[in-house]
């Protein structure tokens, strides 16, 4: 396969496309999209056969290892890119990206709104027990089941980036919850990043207080709701003790990533009545299959869950995409200080 003059190949998997195919449609005529299953082989296979330096992937993962030397033959000495359709890339081979020279975008605050909504639509589902009531009403029942309200009650929002700030400023002026907010960044680093003095960060975003510590906020909330990156230090964060931390018949809200909550120790906390419900849109393991048969969260009947579509709107999509093809043009153009670079590979060894 051989790109026209001036043209750039690039694989895209076809989750992604088909979500802005309208949007990736516009740069035909600088772009040439290889359109290809989501399948680590399938992508890799199309990485080799087109001679592409650029592959655009979504939330799969692609640590098996087959694309990243394919990349990086293909580059012939002008470097490679993956272009990541979302902003969590714990399904992306850091290692080998940083050995292959290989730079990997991100798409962030593209998302943040979609994001923030379906937690709050997750939430409501689970405090005022719509899927149950949904499911009785087709089975001919007319059964009553008494919820709460949110107004009043205290939420944690465990991760505060962007989509974290967007929840508590929803939850707080839209439902008048009171917001407690954790997060290992220290408050001072936040005020630097907004300009803005602590009383002025805590007022933008409905916040009563913020903490770098989970446990001095975790006894006090009714409802966690967990934003927080998936790193070395947080993979499996929620487990027994902390999740013990929490209120009894606290709820939990994950529309982040699966890894960062033990789903063992949440299925018993669950089980158990420590723990009221659970709202997930995320699971270590996508598509969701149980940690063993006896761990199974679609048993279930506190809980509420989603196939891992909180980012996944009209909006969100054509924002994503067109924030993917900018990091693409922005490679091509060796304009390496507009690329939306994970932290880990900004500098020189990207």
């Amino acid at each position: 396969m051989r790109e026209a003059a001036g043209q750039e190949v690039v694989v895209i998997t076809s989750s992604i496309y088909e979500k802005a195919k309208a949007v990736f449609g516009e740069y035909g005529s600088q772009l040439r999209w290889e359109i290809c299953p989501d399948a680590e082989g399938e992508v890799a296979r199309m990485v080799a056969a087109s001679r592409a330096r650029i592959a655009a992937l979504g939330a799969a993962n692609y640590r098996g290892g087959a694309i990243y030397p394919a990349l990086q033959a293909n580059a012939r000495g002008a470097g490679a890119l993956v272009a990541r359709f979302g902003v969590g890339y714990d399904g992306i081979d850091l290692v080998q990206c940083r050995e292959r020279g290989i730079r990997l975008t991100i798409t962030p605050g593209m998302l943040n709104q979609s994001v923030a909504e379906h937690t709050m639509a997750l939430l409501l589902a689970l405090v005022r027990n719509i899927p149950a009531l949904e499911h009785r009403l087709r089975g001919g029942s007319f059964e009553h089941q008494t919820g709460v309200e949110l107004s009043g009650r205290t939420l944690g929002v465990a991760g505060f980036g962007g989509i974290g700030r967007a929840v508590a400023r929803i939850a707080s002026v839209g439902f008048g919850m009171r917001v407690l907010a954790f997060d290992a960044v220290p408050i001072a680093a936040q005020l630097g990043r907004d300009g803005r003095t602590e009383g002025e960060f805590l007022a933008a975003y409905g916040l009563a207080e913020y903490s770098t510590e989970f446990a001095a906020i975790a006894p006090r909330v009714d409802v966690l709701s967990i934003h927080l990156p998936v790193l070395q230090e947080t993979r499996g964060y929620f487990d027994a003790r902390r999740l013990g931390q929490l209120r009894p018949g606290a709820l939990l809200v994950n529309t982040s990533r699966g890894a960062l909550v033990d789903e063992r120790a949440l299925f018993d906390a669950l089980a158990s009545g420590a723990l009221g419900g659970a709202a997930l849109d995320v699971f270590s393991s996508e598509p969701y299959a149980p940690v063993d048969p006896q761990h199974d969260l679609r048993t279930l009947a506190n809980t509420v869950l989603t196939p891992h579509v909180a980012s996944d709107t009209v909006e969100a999509n054509e924002r994503m995409a067109r924030r993917v093809v900018r990091n693409i043009q922005a490679f091509r153009e060796g304009r390496a200080d507009h690329l939306d670079l994970v932290p880990e590979l900004r500098g020189p060894a990207a």
